[in-house]
């Protein structure tokens, strides 16, 4: 094995001693090493040793790797992809060679892909952890003429090093556009499966010939994709990680992934825990559509409330007064139309407010405030949306009936001090897994399957160009970019996990739909189908 030369600060041996010299092999270069010398070779030669010695726990423990993600790191092809569950060290492993490859490389250039910005946020944060951990770490990063470090953090992150080396960080986006130009030696892509067909191709222009390329995703079930089809094209070395390899994994833990994804049979299962392709998926939403309804909303907010916020409040007074304070808000006047996804214990709460706003002959939906909410008890989130009706004056408030909100819908019709806000007729419960009526024609009702019904809604106001979504909320776009459906005895089967915002803007579009029916909107209604690709099995 040869070796270029390493950063500085880390290896206590001279340039000249340790490179890339043809014809001088590693065996005669360390007979002239002392021990502590062929030591530290040793480290450098190996991802999982240099980790070892290198990295730290958050708990500041020296890092370990599990078994599997030895074979990994020390897996030396040049194409690797992987078929993983969830939470069985992905990023730990992706992290360690990121931080590994530019260590012990002298001037390289490395690229770390993925979807979106908030899939790179997290391995951004992990390394910035281990820089800051290790003093050879921090003094391996370069420094300014200014005397500041080379982390460069717009409009992409980047890092530069000592010894020439240098990581891009960037996501992919609809296009790829944020790859073009760039020339590295090494790619590593996180939740490949989500990445876009032109996007692929912008990404595979950027590795250069004999570079090494390393692919990390839990598989989606879609077909029609370049992820889908490296995994059974041959040339790559395929890791398969189902979740019960994290050693933690119990009978509890299986039990609960079971009743929540529906069983083994089900493709969330199939995909997120046994890290398998199962069966096919269909992307829920036209992206190019989404893409060309992301924009700027100049007034758009983001807010967060958890429960520990309001845990010193001890009557309803005090959690409605810390409640106004959180949330800042002013009367507004317009058209308003309110969509709530409501959680408690595992699952957040997302509530969504939109504003209706006429461009010529058209009515636009505009996403302006979106609220998080972590272990927040419904007596609060039915405060919150008292709140919000005081402000907004809502035309129309639509929430998931299910667990949290039917006891929030029942709070806010029938307490005493909730009467004065007028909510009924305004206010509707929807039961995603049920059916609703949409007209009454020749004495029979029109009904339709709710979840459908919503999904079908928003594709077609994106399609319509009647909905708009601010483009700098990265969450958003995570969410409607991976919502993905399965087909099952000709019903539809909607992915679980992450899809709150989803299910809040799918109550917002009911509820104004309904608005528009029942008169207090006139408007032509299209329906149109949801468009996705075809599915190839």
């Amino acid at each position: 094995m040869l070796f270029t030369f390493t950063l500085g600060p880390c290896l206590k041996v001279k340039e000249n001693v340790i490179s890339n010299r043809p014809g001088i092999s590693l065996e005669k270069v360390m007979a002239k090493f002392s021990t502590k010398e062929k030591r530290m070779v040793q480290i450098l030669s190996s991802p999982v040793l240099w980790g070892q010695h290198y990295l730290r726990n958050r708990d500041g423990s020296p890092r370990g790797y599990w078994s599997h993600q030895v074979e990994d790191l020390e897996c030396s092809d040049s194409n690797i992809i992987h078929l993983d569950g969830r939470d069985v060290g992905k990023s730990v492993c992706l992290t360690t060679d990121v931080l590994h490859f530019v260590f012990t490389n002298y001037g390289v250039q490395g690229l770390i892909a993925a979807p979106h910005q908030g899939h790179l946020d997290t391995l951004i944060e992990e390394i910035e952890f281990q820089l800051d951990s290790n003093p050879d770490l921090t003094a391996s990063v370069g420094i300014t003429k200014y005397g500041k470090p080379k982390i460069h953090r717009k409009p992409y992150f980047r890092l530069e090093f000592t010894n020439g080396s240098i990581l891009y960080f960037r996501p992919a986006g609809a296009y790829g556009d944020a790859f073009r130009s760039l020339h590295v030696e090494r790619i590593w892509v996180d939740e490949g499966a989500w990445l876009t067909e032109k996007a692929w191709k912008a990404l595979r222009q950027c590795l250069k010939a004999g570079g090494t390329l390393r692919i990390y995703s839990t598989p989606n079930g879609l077909r029609d994709t370049t992820y889908y089809r490296l995994t059974n094209s041959g040339q790559f070395r395929v890791f398969h990680w189902p979740s019960w390899l994290n050693p933690d994994w119990s009978d509890d833990r299986k039990q609960e992934l079971l009743d929540f994804y529906g069983g083994r049979d089900s493709a969330g299962w199939q995909h997120e825990v046994a890290g398998e392709h199962g069966k096919p998926s269909y992307g829920a939403f036209n992206i190019e559509c989404l893409n060309l309804c992301r924009q700027e909303v100049i007034d758009y907010r983001r807010l967060m409330i958890r429960g520990e916020d309001l845990s010193t409040c001890e009557t309803e007074e005090d959690s409605l007064d810390r409640l106004k304070i959180l949330l800042n808000l002013m009367p507004q006047t317009g058209a308003y139309w309110i969509g709530g996804d409501l959680g408690y214990t595992n699952d957040p709460t997302e509530i969504v407010v939109f504003r209706e706003d006429e461009f010529g002959d058209r009515q636009v939906m505009t996403l302006v405030l979106r609220i998080h909410m972590e272990h927040v008890s419904y007596p609060h989130i039915a405060q919150v949306i008292s709140l919000l009706e005081r402000y907004f004056t809502p035309v129309g408030i639509g929430i998931d009936n299910g667990g949290n909100g039917l006891a929030v819908v029942q709070e806010l019709l029938t307490l005493d001090k909730y009467k004065p806000l007028q909510l009924q007729g305004r206010l509707r419960g929807y039961d995603f897994g049920g059916m609703t009526t949409l007209a009454v024609r020749d004495d029979r009702d029109v009904r339709k399957r709710t979840k459908e019904l919503m999904t079908t809604l928003i594709n077609g106001a994106l399609q319509r160009r009647q909905l708009v979504l601010p483009a700098d909320d990265l969450e958003i776009e995570d969410q409607f970019t991976t919502h993905t459906y399965t087909l099952s005895n000709g019903n539809i089967i909607y992915s679980k996990g992450n899809d709150h915002i989803v299910d809040a803007v799918r109550c917002a579009m009911l509820a104004h739909e309904q608005g528009i029916l029942d008169g207090v909107r006139e408007e032509t209604v299209c329906v149109v189908p949801v468009l996705t690709a075809p599915i190839f099995i």
